[in-house]
């Protein structure tokens, strides 16, 4: 779903500059349903301690499940 999301507004953002116009960051988020709160709460997000440490160690499970399914 992300991924959809990111092609399109991709799209919408090269279909703006090929006609020489500017997205405004109001319009996009219009566009995506989101609000302004929303988007500034977002973008200025702090990871907590907890986050941080859910986020190393999912990264040592990958890590981990990808070295087993490597060839030996």
């Amino acid at each position: 779903m992300t991924e959809a999301i990111y092609l399109e507004v991709s799209e919408k953002t090269e279909a703006a500059k090929k006609a020489g116009r500017r997205v405004s960051v109001s319009g996009m988020l219009k566009f995506l349903g989101v609000s302004r709160s929303g988007y500034l709460a977002w973008l200025h997000h702090v990871p907590s301690d907890t986050e941080k440490r859910r986020k190393a160690v999912k990264a040592k499970i990958q890590d981990v499940y990808d070295d087993s399914k490597a060839p030996s």
